[in-house]
């Protein structure tokens, strides 16, 4: 959530306590916006730093648990209704977190939904340990359900820091830059596409091109391309800004 506030405001005074110059602080420039996009994905790799981190924290503790054989403590059935409410309503928000996530392609959304949804597993984990443990006396179960759930909570940390670590690189599929490449390709005044490259601004795609096109094409035709082009890579893939460089010859 923080990481998405930063990338949303506009025309303010400052970059995260750093100034702006102010002949960009009263239009939306493009390497201000850029940089205030990108907080969101290191705010995302902080995220899943931290998931990681609890995940390992628990699994440090289930297995010392389960080696000591410390006794399980009594637990009543108050302690399993609450799990099972806090089980539907995290439910629920996952839900909802997960709609918005994919309806936007919003990564740092999808970063919450995965975060959301591990919380209601530990919800609903806590219930069945309850049960199991109250019902059956089975005292390792506990010990061996928390062993779990900490290896879930570090994969999914360690997929949201490495997703995030790539997007920082400027990574980006190779296949996907294929199919942009092949797509533009196709266009009937686009002779050639000698150089696309696609990266992420937080949640954003950019994308660059150098494309030729038949010396004969007027400036008019030209511009009218390069908004066809602009056209149809957001509305087909979805990407923000495609940067279009024009070239006569290769």
């Amino acid at each position: 959530m923080t990481g998405l506030f930063i990338a949303s405001r506009t025309h303010d005074d400052d970059l995260f306590g750093a100034p702006i110059a102010p002949a960009e602080q009263q239009q939306l420039g493009p390497r201000i916006q850029q940089s205030r996009f990108r907080f969101e994905t290191i705010f995302n790799l902080l995220a899943g730093t931290i998931m990681a981190a609890i995940g390992i924290d628990i699994i440090i503790k289930g297995v010392m648990t389960f080696a000591t054989r410390t006794p399980f403590k009594n637990l009543s059935s108050i302690a399993g209704l609450a799990a099972g409410f806090s089980f539907v309503v995290l439910l629920v928000l996952w839900a909802f977190n997960h709609y918005w996530s994919r309806k936007l392609n919003n990564a740092a959304l999808t970063a919450a939904s995965r975060d959301t949804f591990t919380d209601a597993l530990t919800s609903l984990t806590t219930v069945l340990t309850i049960l199991v443990t109250v019902k059956l006396h089975l005292q390792w179960f506990d010990n061996l359900i928390s062993i779990g759930l900490g290896l879930y909570i570090l994969n999914t940390g360690t997929k949201i820091f490495r997703e995030s670590s790539l997007n920082l690189v400027d990574y980006f599929d190779p296949y996907l830059e294929d199919r942009y490449q092949r797509r533009i390709a196709d266009l009937t005044s686009v002779r050639k596409v000698i150089f696309l490259k696609a990266h992420y601004d937080g949640n954003l795609i950019m994308l660059r091109a150098t494309i030729v096109v038949p010396p004969r094409m007027t400036a008019i035709e030209i511009t009218r391309l390069i908004e066809t082009i602009n056209q149809i890579m957001w509305q087909e893939f979805g990407v923000m800004e495609t940067d279009v460089m024009i070239t006569t010859s290769y």
